[in-house]
């Protein structure tokens, strides 16, 4: 068995929302274990959020700190998932300038929390759009070249993907889709030889989480230390990092398609 700083090598991965939170941490452990990665966030255009989103100085940084993770290629490359165009023109220059593509971790999402009555319209497209829609757009157009490599996805979900919670009709509804999406597309590719999975994060000290679920006006730390406790049966929040070994186990889990794996501290059992 390869040791952890050579598992990845040769191979290319490419992570979407890898600015910050999770997929820069999974960006990392991937460079880490010796893959080639494409750090990948809107880079200052789009949105769709109820907060700031990543801009182009943290696309930037993300580049450096996996740079610095391995000894393999990196590249950061702008691109709001919610756009064909720019889909298609991401897969493309990850093909020219790589040749080949071996994992994509669709970690791109936005959370919307409020009373379904105090849901516009617009927001619920939105978070439709960046959670489902991206997720959609991004496997479609690296299908053919997974394909090719035997390669595989893996899907950043959530808890909230299989339990509904109050104010939630909006997210858990996109993250539902998630793992709908998931299952069903992995029996479709099993037989190119395509695994698809997802890993279903539970509470994490995100900018999703810090400013929005438990923003300032929400009750800030406080309330997020009691979400903590009050939700993890293991008493403490989950890390990027516990994500991107969950990340790493399933791109290397040769028999292992359609689970949505939760990475929860038992928040979820099932």
């Amino acid at each position: 068995m390869p040791d952890r700083e050579s598992m990845l090598e040769g191979r290319l991965a490419i992570v979407t929302g890898a600015a910050r939170g999770i997929g820069k941490g999974v960006a990392v452990a991937l460079a880490e274990a010796g893959a080639d990665v494409v750090v990948s966030d809107l880079g200052g255009s789009g949105s769709g959020a109820a907060y700031a989103m990543a801009d182009d100085s943290e696309l930037a940084g993300a580049v450096e700190a996996v740079s610095a993770a391995g000894h393999g290629r990196v590249a950061g490359i702008p691109c709001d998932v919610t756009s064909p165009d720019q889909v298609n023109a991401l897969i493309d220059k990850v093909l020219a300038d790589f040749g080949r593509i071996d994992l994509v971790v669709n970690n791109a999402g936005i959370v919307h929390m409020r009373p379904i009555e105090e849901i516009s319209v617009e927001r619920w497209q939105s978070v439709h759009d960046v959670n489902v829609m991206g997720v959609f757009l991004v496997s479609q157009a690296a299908l053919p070249a997974l394909s090719d490599t035997k390669g595989n996805i893996v899907n950043i979900a959530s808890v909230a993907g299989k339990r509904g919670y109050s104010n939630g009709t909006a997210y858990c509804s996109s993250k539902f889709a998630v793992v709908g999406f998931t299952q069903a597309l992995a029996d479709e590719t099993a037989g190119r030889g395509v695994r698809v999975n997802a890993i279903c994060p539970g509470i994490l000290d995100t900018h999703m989480w810090t400013h929005h679920i438990t923003s300032p006006e929400r009750g800030g730390e406080a309330a997020y230390e009691g979400a903590v406790q009050a939700m993890v049966p293991l008493g403490r929040a989950q890390t990027p990092e516990d994500v991107a070994q969950a990340v790493l186990f399933l791109a290397t889990a040769p028999n292992i398609t359609g689970v949505a794996l939760n990475v929860a501290g038992g928040m979820e059992v099932w």
